[in-house]
């Protein structure tokens, strides 16, 4: 079992895209097989800088190993770094622009063998043939002018694919089950251009067979090529891969996932404090499902559930809710040391209030969906200038005044207190509220506000437990004063 990624670095790779490494991966290592990552940089005018580092680090990030790979030479030659090289490999190069002569000496075994045939027609032509078939109302296509001549090899061509006349084919998709085409309306595509670039249908073949792919994963919307590619491999006398045509991705709105439409990358994911644990197991579960009632699974559990014939022919939805939920899963999940690794990568200052954090980890861990969310809960354990959030409780029936009055009341209360425990702070003010005749949806708040300076902050109590009495004190003066001002 050898499978593949192949992205094309024009740009970087949104969630969807990352969907066909982790379904590749999963299905290689589920029967002891390798993974292979292949840079398919044929369209050199699109290329985008540093997105085969993008690729390497990302992955990494994942947790996916790269068994076959491009390695510090070839990444160096494309001018890119990443800390994350794969192990190399005995099919090399991985790196298609790196290939050029494998795909000149394939074109030309075609013509030899009467499957292929160099053509010279100009753009110019090809647009005049154009327009005359659309004004015929015919399918525009290559006429195959150029099918009978000899075209000398020195010339500037390209060279085409003699499609046969009216082909049959059918394959038995590991996604679709069988797949049939009577006279798929396809015109002699070219295969290798002028530059000496292969065409994707060409370099996919090649690379494919030479690196001893048996099962090719990719989305839906190759599925019109595959008739050329099935051909290719018929013309070379070499056996197909397993094809999967994977159904789309799409977003809330009914369309599909893509760059254009915002997908998000898997680094715009990470900033947003997501982990990578949960985006995989999110991610694998768009169009797959192992049965059962079980949402949140190890790596290791889905490798051992992961089959083919459980990848859903429908679209699946990208649910930024249901991404959220997992997310939240996982970080409760988390001990409180790895929670406050994690953590650190968004708010570094918090080695400075470290035992403090890990002693609300819990808490913290509890309400947080993502880790971006934890910075501005734990801002009140530092001496950062924080703004108090007076509007949440200054309003119409609660005057400055009248608030500053309570909270000096608070501050008598919560001094004379002969111990700073929890259930203690919970008790007290309950019976202050109840005392005073008001509700502790009046009297918590004020308090929050006065000594949390927010009101997304941990569970009061235990927020203040961790705070400690002097600061406390200290926080109810400085409130009083802001409010009398």
């Amino acid at each position: 079992m050898r499978t593949r990624f192949a992205p094309s670095p024009t740009g970087f790779q949104h969630i969807g895209g990352f969907r066909t490494a982790f379904f590749a991966w999963a299905l290689a290592k589920h029967f002891g097989g390798e993974f292979i990552l292949r840079i398919e940089d044929t369209d050199q005018e699109r290329k985008v800088e540093g997105a085969v580092s993008f690729i390497l680090d990302e992955l990494a990030w994942f947790g996916i190993e790269i068994d076959e790979g491009p390695g510090k030479e070839e990444l160096e030659k494309l001018g890119e770094r990443s800390a994350h090289l794969p192990k190399g490999g005995r099919h090399g190069p991985y790196i298609q622009s790196l290939r050029l002569p494998k795909y000149k000496a394939a074109a030309q075994k075609l013509i030899e063998t009467g499957f292929a045939y160099r053509c010279d027609c100009t753009p110019e032509m090809l647009e005049k043939e154009r327009a005359e078939q659309m004004a015929r109302r015919e399918v525009p296509g290559y006429s195959g002018y150029c099918r009978t001549r000899e075209v000398p090899e020195d010339k500037p061509h390209v060279v085409r694919f003699k499609m046969p006349h009216k082909p049959k084919l059918s394959m038995q998709d590991a996604v679709k089950g069988l797949v049939s085409w009577d006279n798929p309306p396809l015109r002699d595509p070219v295969l290798l251009k002028s530059d000496g670039f292969p065409t994707y249908h060409l370099a996919v073949v090649v690379d494919d067979h030479e690196m001893e792919i048996t099962h090719v994963m990719r989305g839906d919307e190759w599925l019109p090529s595959t008739p050329i590619h099935l051909l290719l491999y018929q013309a070379f006398g070499w056996e197909a891969p397993v094809f999967a045509h994977l159904p789309v991705i799409l977003g809330e709105d009914g369309k599909k996932l893509s760059k254009r439409h915002g997908a998000p990358t898997s680094r715009e994911l990470r900033e947003k404090g997501f982990l990578p644990e949960a985006i995989f197991n999110f991610v694998m579960l768009i169009g797959w499902s192992p049965g059962g009632e079980q949402e949140v699974f190890t790596k290791d559990e889905i490798v051992r559930l992961f089959s083919l014939d459980r990848v859903n022919n429908a679209s699946g939805v990208f649910l930024q809710s249901k991404l959220e939920w997992m997310n939240g899963k996982y970080i409760r999940d988390l001990t409180s040391e790895e929670f406050y690794k994690r953590v650190r990568e968004f708010s570094p200052e918090i080695d400075s209030i470290k035992s403090k954090f890990l002693e609300l980890s819990p808490h913290l861990q509890e309400r947080a969906k993502t880790l971006l969310e934890i910075p501005s809960m734990i801002e009140f354990l530092t001496d950062k200038k924080i703004s108090r959030e007076w509007d949440k409780v200054i309003k119409k029936d609660v005057t400055k005044e009248s608030a500053a009055s309570l909270l000096n009341e608070l501050k008598v209360l919560i001094s004379e207190l002969s111990g700073f425990e929890i259930e203690i702070l919970d008790k007290s003010v309950r019976e202050f509220a109840e005392k005073k005749g008001l509700k502790v949806g009046a009297v918590f708040p004020l308090l929050r506000i006065a000594t949390l300076y927010t009101s997304a902050t941990p569970p009061l109590f235990e927020s203040l437990h961790v705070l400690g009495k002097d600061q406390v004190l200290r926080r109810i003066d400085e409130a009083v004063r802001e409010l009398l001002l």
